[in-house]
This record gives structure tokens, sequence and C-alpha cells, in this order.
């Protein structure tokens, strides 16, 4: 941090206060996270609470939006309803900053990725409808357009799936958990479970339509896949005897479906048929990560399979069933979204590779035409620590690693690419998985204010410049909105820690 943060915030907040509190006509500097395109001061502004007034601007992009604060008039131009609801939350910051008078200023400003998300695991740890519609808040105040919902898992199957009631009968139940603390884990001795009704889930997924936030749900396959055969133990290697369990802690595990048996293929699909009634939107998310090849190795079925098609790896297996995937939810009118392993053993150009282990998976991709989602570890992973000492800075219990608020902001989703790559780059996702996050104040704590630099990045990319100025624009602009509604946010950066 620079020695003139602190001062320098200190001014700010004392501008916003006397110009706006005060009913001045004019304000030098607001604080908008992101940072617009364009911000003009210019005339006389308006009252807090006048009237809003809204207009579609055919010459504006779909989600471009103009706001206008002038001669006492608030209005607000987008290309589209999604455009003018933007403009809305650039308003709620203003009006965080003036809660009497609105300075005149006009605002153009429209987004450069299409797709800016934020992703939770509820299958680690279970959150409530309502706690998931928080969620879907909080992206949407910082202009995110999209909500990847994490549903299946070893350790708990969370969505209903009306073809397959053992699925949630059994799959979305452990008999314990592994409840870990600083320095030790223990098993806490009590079954835990949850899931969401197919009513619950379109009722988020209205929920979120209605703050143009798309839901899109993953389903895990090939690997992860420990809840699903719990509940119907034929799909896995194994056979239809072998006592699978809902996995009680963390990891990678063995347990896989059968890539050989073609009532895996079966299965899968029919449970796609009933996400893709309850789900919209263009892309199903298929998993495709951290799936073990050894079981089928040892498969008969596997191995006739691969004799059949003439495989020589069992990598080539994975390519075949999300290949196949991917084939029926295109006759669906449906694409494929994927974790980067999907890359391995081969994938069509028509799926899209969302690069997690680094940027690597992301740059391979865009450079064999696919097109991308980066959400790198490195830089988005938010369940990681923020800062280098978490228990000298009394940081709650994570999974590891260390990302601070500097290190989101720093992230460049274009390097090494030249400028037709790039073009394959359709934006960024913040991923929050929950083996340690068992409470919502947990998630948001964790979230909160990293998700406002990957709101930055992925409205403009190029127009970062001074982080120690984002840091004071999330505190005049964002935190008075995240303390009215009793919001939970690590304050670390803002004390200088990191």
């Amino acid at each position: 941090m620079k020695k003139s943060f602190f001062p320098l915030l200190a001014a700010v907040a004392l501008m916003a206060f006397t110009s706006c509190g005060g009913g001045a006509d004019t304000l030098a500097d607001l604080s908008i996270v992101p940072n617009p395109v364009s911000m003009q001061f210019e005339g006389r502004g308006a009252k807090a609470n006048a009237k809003v007034h809204t207009q579609l601007n055919e010459t504006l992009s779909p989600e471009e939006y103009v706001l206008k604060i002038q001669n006492g008039k608030i209005v607000i131009e987008g290309g589209s309803e999604a455009g003018i609801f933007w403009g809305k939350q650039t308003l709620a910051q203003i009006k965080a900053q003036c809660d009497i008078h609105l300075p005149g200023v006009i605002i153009q400003d429209k987004p450069t990725f299409a797709y800016r998300g934020a992703h939770l695991d509820c299958c680690r740890h279970f959150f409530s409808v309502d706690e998931v519609k928080q969620f879907i808040d909080i992206i949407a105040l910082h202009k995110l357009n999209v909500f990847h919902w994490h549903l299946t898992e070893d350790q708990g199957w969370r969505a209903e799936i009306k073809q397959y009631p053992k699925l949630t009968e059994v799959g979305s139940v452990r008999k314990e958990t592994l409840v870990g603390h600083y320095g030790s884990n223990q098993y806490d001795g009590t079954p835990y479970g949850g899931f969401y009704t197919q009513d619950e889930m379109r009722d988020v997924v209205k929920y979120a339509a209605d703050r143009f936030v798309t839901v899109i749900p993953e389903i895990e396959m090939p690997g992860h896949a420990s809840a699903a055969l719990a509940s119907y133990p034929e799909l896995g290697c194994r056979g239809k005897d072998y006592p699978y369990e809902v996995q009680t802690t963390w990891g990678v595990f063995p347990e896989v479906f059968c890539a050989g048996n073609p009532e895996t293929v079966t299965f899968l699909e029919n449970v796609l048929d009933e996400i893709c009634d309850i789900f919209p939107s263009e892309y199903i998310h298929i998993g495709g990560d951290e799936a073990p090849r050894d079981e089928w190795k040892k498969c008969a079925k596997c191995q006739a399979l691969m004799k059949k098609m003439g495989f020589t790896r069992e990598a080539q297996l994975q390519s075949y069933l999300i290949t196949t995937v991917e084939k029926y939810l295109a006759g669906k009118g449906r694409k494929i979204i994927g974790w980067d392993e999907i890359l391995e053993g081969g994938v069509s150009q028509s799926a899209t590779v969302m690069s997690w282990r680094g940027a690597t998976g992301g740059i391979e991709a865009a450079k064999m035409g696919n097109d991308v989602v980066m959400t790198p570890n490195s830089n988005f992973y938010f369940d990681y620590y923020q800062t280098k000492d978490p228990k000298a800075n009394g940081e709650p219990l994570a999974i590891g690693g260390y990302l601070p608020l500097s290190k989101c902001y720093a992230f460049d989703p274009y390097d090494q690419l030249n400028a037709d790559e790039k073009a394959h780059i359709k934006g960024i996702q913040a991923n929050i998985w929950t083996e340690y996050i068992a409470s919502f104040d947990h998630v948001q704590h964790m979230l909160l204010p990293r998700i406002a630099a990957l709101a930055e990045v992925a409205w403009d990319p190029d127009k970062r410049t001074d982080y120690d100025a984002f840091v004071a624009r999330i505190q005049q602009g964002l935190l008075p909105i995240y303390n009215s509604r009793g919001y939970r946010y690590a304050d670390y950066a803002f004390k200088g820690i990191e």
C-alpha cells in the first residue's frame, strides 16, 4: 500500500459528504465499481429521491447504459432491460454516497465481457434457497450476469431428479462431515444433507432472471460421482453389489461413472432432460475435472469399449463420454461448458472450456479455437486465504492458498494471446468451493470485496491503472451498500493487510 492511501480516502470521503449531503450541484469524483467507461460532470443535478425515468435506446448495445442526472431529473437509457438494470446498480452506488442531492453527471458504460460469473458449491456444504438468492443479489450488485450453480459432487447430490429419486433420497445425505480446525481435522459424527426440489430450482432461475443473471447448472461427469453411485451402484465400474457411499471427506476419489456401460449414457441423458427443463440457459456445465481413470483400466466393460472404438488411452474414454453428452445436448439446442480437463483426449471446437488450473488451459483452448471462460485458481478461487498470515490476522479457516484482493485485480485475461485468440475469451468467473465454508456468513466473507475486483476486470480489463484508487472506490461506493444490507465482508485490504 502507498503511504498516501489513507489520507486520500479521508479526503475523498469528506468531499462526498460535503458535496452531496450538503446539496451542491457537482462532485469532482464519484466512486463507481466497476469503473465506468466515461463519466462527465456537468449541469445541475437532482434530488436523491427524484423519480427515475427509464427508456430503451436501440443505438446502444444490449448491456450498455447511459445514466443522466441533470436539471432535476434522473434518466437511465439502456440497450435492453439488462442495460437499464446495470444503470440502476450504478445509481444505487451514487445514492449511497449522496443521500440528499445527486451531482449533475452523465455516465456511459458497457461491459467488455458478455460472461461475468460467480460459482457457488452447494454440495460440500448446503445453502438454503434464500441464501442462494442473496448470493445472486450480491453478484447482480456488482453487474455480474452468470450464476454457476454446483449441484452434484462426491459429498452430496443436491438436485431433485424425478426419474431417479434415490439421487436425493440416498445421494443427498452423508453420514458425517470432516470438520476442519487450524492444525487439525475431525469428524462431527452427524448426518448432513439437503437438496433443492425442482420447484425451488425454478424459483431460483426466475429470481435470477429478474436480475438479468443466467443460472448455469453443473452436473458432474465422469468423476466426482460418489453420491450418484451410492444411489445407483450399477452405474459404477465395481457393479451393483458394491457398497458405494456418499463421501464424508474432501479430495479426489477413484469412484467414477462406468464409461463402458450403456446405462451410464442413458442415465446422464435422462438427468439432463430434467435439468434442461428446469434451466433455460444456453450452457449446461458437465464438469469433466479430476476424473481418475484407474477404475476404467480394470473394468471389462470399459476395456471392451476401448477395443471397439480403437482407443489406446483411457483419456479417450472420457472424451467419448463428454462428446456423446455434448451431441445429445446439442440436439436440445444447448452447449456444454466444462473444466479444462475436457481438453484431455480431445474435445470438439463447439465446447467452451473453463480454465481453472491457472490460465494455461484457457490459453491452450483459445489457440485451438475453443471459446474460454477464465477462472484460474491463481486469481479467482475465493476459497483461498486473503492474507499471508491468516491465523495471526484472524481469518476464518480456508482450504489454503493465498489470494489477496490485489492479485484478483491484477489478472490479465488476455495474457499470451494474439488478437484472433483474444476473441475466444468470452469472460471470467470466480469460484467458491465450500469444503471449509459451512455458513453463508463465511461465503460472504470470502466473496466480498474480492468479487469487486473480478467485476472491474470483467467490465473493462484495460482500464485498470491504480489499485489504491480502486480500493478507495470500494470503500466509498460499495461499503455503504454492504453495510446497509448487512453483508459480511473481509476488511483486510482496507487496513493495509495482505
